[in-house]
């Protein structure tokens, strides 16, 4: 949810297994996304790889002959598969090295264990003198066309009447063959040569491009600065826009180009090309969680390191042992530079004060191939101190760099400095018995050098180390995004569990509630969401703003029927549809509200541009994932309009939960990050401290709008897509926007606070994009308010922070809510639902921002008072058409809340604490409670 950028904050600071492999698809072929039907996946040792794997094809790994200066990539064209036709390619490990600016013959040898399966094949690369092709993919010009897709329709091709982005300029023909990524934590080098010298962060390093080169600096934790905007107190933690150094070679001229030339779920490769020239001059390759960045060049003897000027006291050389280098040289394979004191803070306090700079020495491990020659020598330096390191590889063409915690960890990261990422694959599987998403990382790597260690290293997260059984080591870095821990292997798996969501809570079972106060709230809320009134938001040619008089309308359609209001529940139906299929529908006359599918992104947008959903490709979850949410509320009360536009819903939710990889028609869960665990808001990332995150909540209601529509739709891809998204967008929100686990934020910020209002690749702010007010930052993370908030809460541990944190933003208020009633309320009834009750004011919703919120409000709160709080320790088998949410209040009644929007009464399983089975069967297009523990 964005509104007006905090101007003056934002200067300040700117200052200071369904994850299928693709085939080419037609757009919206339902034949190419397999449905299992009720079929439960394997689930063993490691749940993504069967019992009977085998290695079934291997492509791509003949001899080859390349021209010199045109970079080789070790993975391409290169595809491995299993006997049910997946690709395993990330499970591939290469040995050697191809120095492509040097004319002479190689030798790789690829090999892979899978399962009880294995291969080795070596390749021979010849070097040859030529002239570089420039490789070129047809992109066409296509007309403006409207498409048919049942009684819906959208437009493609070329329309001048509506904005849109610009086209991915800085990337490799070749992968223009498939739809191209957004929202990403590197997607600004798609469109901006130097990706704008925006930030890309891979944790724990950053980095961006520039005149200067390549960037590199070891962000650390940063500080806490503070603000008092508008007359509120906020803050931000962050790091110092401050380089450590750049590298470069001097065979690129001043301006240069960048160009993605490969990506995968965690990395991505970047050219460096003079411009109107096709050597790959220098190649960066960055790895989510790698230690390492490493770069390779054409000329062995032409990369340096420029090391920064400003905010550093004094530079020391070391060797790779720790011994202090004497001298303007050293020959080896691997030095350690010591960045004296380098600035990396203030010291700061409320309510804006900025008091002395703080330092902090900085260590960076270059390693390199044996027998490099490192020179050190002055380049224009204020103080005349060597401040360029000039590199001779002699024979060989790459090197990396990481950053260290201290001196001593030389040798250990240096050990390991020679493995580098190539591909890196998140997929995960769902165990449908225990309910359990399995999530395992693993990466495809090179090992440069046989003489090292060929094991790969990875720092985890927080919230993949919180969540696995893998065995780390002793090293950490401490980071903006928490502590960083270090793991031998390029592979670990996750687990989180699945404990149901379900679209709104079932009729409260005492008599609290009031039937009669809610066909009031009921009725109200359809006077004020009328067809005719243009004014309301229900008109709104702003997308966004639809979704607040939909989210509430489709709520109002499962309470009107859970009191069996059949006049009321018609009432809104009727005007559900009607903005829905408004949407859906593309006519010839003028159309102000419609769908527009770019064939170049395979992307859908909008006619309008609000917050930038067309021309950056942003928000596009948030704000697709309330059409979603409302569509698979009206397929439950509405079957019809499953079958007359059911595929601009599958149009429009595939945009952003696509479950198959590699397609042409739409990118991989365009707005999610593997590995991060969470959406990215911004569609290309163009911002110095890289993407963004501000409303997790909505993020989180977009996949529950994917899984409603997936069980209405029996499409397990999606379905099964959406619980994978959905745990771990919960699980985000708790580690890094909540700090759950109180490790996250530094003192100096958690004193003030206990929640982050937006969360970005190299900071998080105590601010929104709309304003200060503690009921904004708090409130953001909490709307729209719906049963799906109870995963904030799932067991008394988490309903104590919980707490703590609503204390908090209490506390912030002078206990005052100001705005934002039916959020705030909805927050109190999960902690304490007589309190919410004792403090509901219809008046005060009702003359809040929005008022069609009152219903909902009412029916949540009290439902939470009827039902208590969620229950984990029984669950549902995940069905393939039901949903459900467990229950146990006060007097230690077990309610499960379960949801059928089939056409056919469906048997579901749940398992008590001690594993016993209770089936339960549940009627076609219903949804009630029922008591488990009678």
């Amino acid at each position: 949810m964005k509104k007006i950028l905090l101007a003056s904050l934002f200067v300040a600071l700117f200052l200071g297994l369904t994850a299928c492999k693709s085939q080419d698809e037609d757009l919206l072929d339902d034949n190419d996304v397999p449905i299992n039907g009720d079929e439960d996946p394997v689930i063993d040792d490691d749940p993504i790889i069967e019992d009977d794997a085998t290695i079934n094809d291997v492509i791509g790994l003949e001899d080859t002959i390349i021209v010199k200066n045109a970079y080789f990539n070790p993975l391409k064209d290169v595809v491995i598969t299993n006997q049910n036709n997946e690709d395993i390619t990330h499970f591939l490990h290469v040995l050697g090295q191809v120095h492509y600016g040097k004319v002479g013959t190689y030798t790789l040898t690829y090999s892979m264990e899978y399962g009880e399966d294995s291969f080795e094949k070596t390749r021979l690369i010849e070097v040859v003198e030529g002239v570089i092709q420039n490789e070129t993919a047809t992109n066409p010009t296509h007309t403006k066309e409207t498409v048919q897709l049942g009684e819906g329709s959208y437009i493609t091709g070329s329309d001048a009447s509506i904005e849109h982005p610009i086209n991915p300029l800085y990337i490799a023909p070749n992968l223009l063959t498939k739809a191209v990524p957004s929202n990403g934590w590197w997607t600004a080098l798609l469109v901006q040569n130097y990706g704008g010298s925006n930030g890309i962060y891979t944790n724990p390093l950053r980095s961006s491009f520039s005149n200067e080169g390549v960037e590199i600096t070891n962000p650390g934790s940063g500080f806490v600065q503070y603000w008092n905007p508008e007359g509120y107190n906020t803050m931000a933690n962050f790091s110092l826009a401050l380089p450590d150094f750049h590298l470069k070679s001097t065979d690129l001229n001043t301006s240069y180009q960048t160009t993605v030339i490969d990506y995968s779920d965690t990395s991505v490769q970047v050219s460096m090309r003079n411009t109107n020239n096709l050597s790959d001059h220098m190649v960066i390759t960055y790895a989510q969680g790698s230690p390492y960045i490493f770069a390779e060049v054409a000329n062995g003897q032409s990369p340096y390191i420029k090391l920064a000027t400003n905010g550093v006291s004094n530079y020391e050389f070391f060797t790779v042992g720790g011994n202090l280098i004497n001298g303007s040289s050293y020959t080896g394979d691997g030095i350690i530079v010591k960045l004296v004191q380098k600035h990396v803070g203030y010291q700061t306090s409320r309510p804006a004060q900025v008091g002395q700079p703080t330092y902090e020495d900085r260590f960076f491990l270059i390693s390199a191939p044996e027998g490099t020659v490192f020179t050190f020598r002055n380049d224009n330096h204020p103080f005349g101190l060597n401040n360029r390191i000039d590199m001779d590889l002699q024979a060989q063409n790459y090197f990396s760099v990481a950053a260290l915690d201290k001196l001593s960890e030389g040798n250990y990261y240096h050990e390991h400095a020679f493995n580098r990422s190539l591909k890196g694959d998140v997929s995960y599987v769902i165990d449908y018995t225990s309910s359990d998403v399995y999530t395992t990382y693993h990466t495809a790597y090179q090992t440069l050098r046989t003489d090292k260690s060929e094991t790969l290293l990875q720092f985890m997260m927080p919230h993949h180390y919180q969540n696995t059984d893998a065995e780390l080591t002793q090293y950490k870095i401490r980071t903006v995004r928490g502590e960083l821990r270090l793991y031998e292997g390029n592979y670990f798996q996750t687990k989180l569990a699945f404990n149901g969501v379900i679209p709104a809570m079932t009729h409260p079972n005492n008599d609290a509630f009031s039937e009669d106060l809610m066909i009031e709230y009921l009725t109200d809320l359809a006077s004020r969401t009328k067809i005719t009134d243009l004014n309301n938001f229900l008109n709104d040619e702003g997308p966004y703003w639809n979704s607040k008089a939909i989210y509430p309308l489709a709520q109002g359609i499962i309470i009107a029927d859970q009191i069996e209001n059949e006049s009321i529940k018609s009432d809104l139906i009727e005007k559900l549809r009607y903005v829905l299929v408004d949407w859906f529908t593309a006519t010839d006359q003028e159309d102000d509200r419609y769908l527009f599918y770019n064939q170049t992104w395979g992307s859908v947008y909008y006619s309008n541009n609000d917050f930038n959903t067309a021309s950056e490709l942003s928000d596009h979850s948030f704000t697709h994932g309330y059409l979603v949410y409302a569509a698979s509320v009206l397929a439950m009360y509405d079957p019809t309009f499953v079958e007359d536009y059911g595929d601009m819903v599958d149009l429009l939710l595939r945009d952003y939960m696509h479950p198959v990889k590699d397609d042409t028609a739409f990118a991989y869960l365009r707005s999610f990050d593997p590995w991060a665990g969470h959406t990215w808001a911004h569609g290309f990332g163009t911002f110095a401290e890289g993407n963004n995150l501000e409303s997790s909540s909505e993020a989180i209601n977009s996949w529950v709008g994917g899984y409603l529509w997936a069980l209405a739709t029996n499409d397990q891809a999606l379905k099964d897509a959406a619980i994978y998204g959905f745990v771990h967008e919960v699980n985000h929100a708790k580690t890094y926007m909540f700090d759950y686990s109180k490790t996250i934020f530094p003192e100096a910020y958690s004193q003030y606070a206990q929640v982050a209002g937006m969360v970005w690749g190299g900071k998080y702010d105590y601010a929104t994009w709309f304003g200060a007010n503690p009921t904004f930052i708090y409130g953001i993370q909490w709307l729209p308010n719906g049963e799906y908030l109870s995963s904030y809460a799932l067991n008394a541990s988490e309903l104590t922070r919980l707490s703590e944190i609503y204390t908090a933003y209490l506390f912030a208020k002078n206990h005052q809510i100001d705005t934002w009633y039916a959020n705030m309320w909805s927050i109190q009834a999960l902690i304490d639902p007589n309190e919410a009750i004792n403090q509901f004011n219809a008046e005060l919703i009702l003359n809040d921002d929005y008022p069609s919120d009152l219903s909902q409000t009412y029916f949540l709160i009290h439902a939470l008072n009827a039902y208590g709080s969620r229950h984990t320790e029984y669950i549902m088998e995940v069905h393939h058409a039901v949903a459900a949410s467990i229950y146990i209040n006060q007097q230690g009644d077990v309610h499960a809340m379960i949801w059928n929007p089939s056409d056919a009464s469906q048997t579901v399983i749940f398992r008590t604490p001690t594993n016993d089975i209770i089936e339960v069967t549940i009627e076609a297009y219903s949804f009630k409670s029922i008591r488990l523990n009678d």
